[in-house]
């Protein structure tokens, strides 16, 4: 199938640390728990969406039991949960997976995350350089899938495991896909030999491609050219008007207080190649409010670490800037916007009937 025919898949996301409709806007927070967990996720169901990304971070809640919790409130969702090599046993977290696998009919998919900053990473007692973590991370996934496949006890004499006769029960329904993100050279050649769907950061199309022709030359390296997707971690604000949807966006940041930018500033996700390029990307574009394209605002990358640019516009807008990323080669759409039960209905019900009718004109 040729990459552009693929068919595409859309995922949102749980804000496991609370919501609001703007950040820092105490009047509509939704404090984190159950309530809003279970709310977001139906809407993200019945909008359409496939999957629901489960963050992992110092605020977010516990990534594994948050969602096996939401996947008991859904019944066709699959959740994305992040799994952090190094913080957990491959063996548990290959016990894990299989379980949540088994436990849900197939509705478990893996993220894997080499960590966060320095300091986030020396909390949780971890200190691999930022090039070792893919290594463990490598080796770790290696491992768990030798367990899933193996009928016999393995072991196992890596650089960072050492395993005698062990064993993993319940065997997955199937091996689960595996979520790779990141622009560094150590995150490519992990993603070419083990992820299913490789994230970028959303950015200027024109440097996605740059980004998926990298990605897609390793994983022919390695004979897996075929297998390999490419997916975009973006943020969405679509309204019936265009300047409906810039005066909501440009609302997200209004309240923003002054020690979240202080947070900012202080290098938080200082490590991360993908979290430069978005703080290099917000400071080219300061002067022109933003605004990198005419549908994309990268307004949120001064004020919180992470994805920042947020496709904004009317629905035939934020549609056209969809086909334009699925144009070089990306398939897997990972969403999110504010609040996000809100803007997972407005999507589901504005732009999801759009790009269905150009999936009908592909066939």
């Amino acid at each position: 199938m040729d990459r552009h025919e693929e068919p595409l898949q859309f995922g949102w996301f749980i804000p496991t640390y609370g919501d609001s409709a703007a950040l820092g806007d105490a009047e509509t927070w939704s404090a984190p728990g159950m309530e809003l967990f279970g709310r977001v996720a139906r809407a993200a169901e019945e909008a359409g969406f496939e999957y629901a990304l489960v963050p992992v971070a110092t605020e977010c809640w516990e990534g594994w039991l948050t969602s096996m919790a939401v996947a008991m409130q859904t019944s066709k969702l699959k959740m994305l949960v992040a799994a952090r090599p190094g913080l957990v046993a491959p063996t548990l977290m290959a016990k894990m997976i299989a379980t949540f696998d088994q436990l849900t009919g197939g509705r478990v998919l893996i993220n894997l995350i080499a960590g966060g900053g320095e300091a986030e990473m020396a909390a949780d007692g971890l200190y691999y350089e930022h090039d070792e973590r893919y290594e463990v991370m490598a080796e770790s996934v290696s491992l768990m899938k030798r367990l899933w496949e193996s009928e016999e006890p393995v072991t196992w004499e890596g650089a960072h495991f050492k395993l005698e006769k062990a064993v993993v029960k319940p065997k997955p329904l199937a091996q689960p896909p595996f979520y790779l993100g990141g622009i560094s050279a150590a995150a490519k050649r992990v993603g070419a030999e083990h992820a299913d769907v490789y994230l970028y950061w959303a950015d200027l199309p024109e440097r996605i491609a740059v980004d998926v022709a990298s990605v897609q030359a390793e994983a022919e390296k390695v004979g897996r050219g075929d297998v390999i997707r490419h997916g975009l971690r973006a943020l969405v604000c679509v309204r019936e008007t265009e300047s409906e949807a810039w005066e909501a966006a440009e609302n997200i940041t209004s309240r923003v207080t002054g020690g979240m930018k202080d947070r900012r500033a202080e290098g938080m996700g200082a490590q991360s190649k993908a979290d430069g390029r978005m703080r290099e990307l917000a400071s080219a574009s300061e002067s022109d409010g933003y605004r990198i394209a005419p549908h994309l605002w990268a307004g949120l990358t001064p004020v919180r670490h992470g994805a920042g640019v947020v496709i904004v516009g009317n629905p035939e807008q934020v549609a056209g800037q969809i086909e334009e990323y699925a144009e070089i080669g990306i398939s897997s759409f990972c969403l999110s916007g504010w609040p996000h039960d809100e803007e997972a209905e407005r999507f589901g019900r504005l732009v999801m009937p759009l790009i269905k009718n150009r999936v009908a004109q592909l066939g």
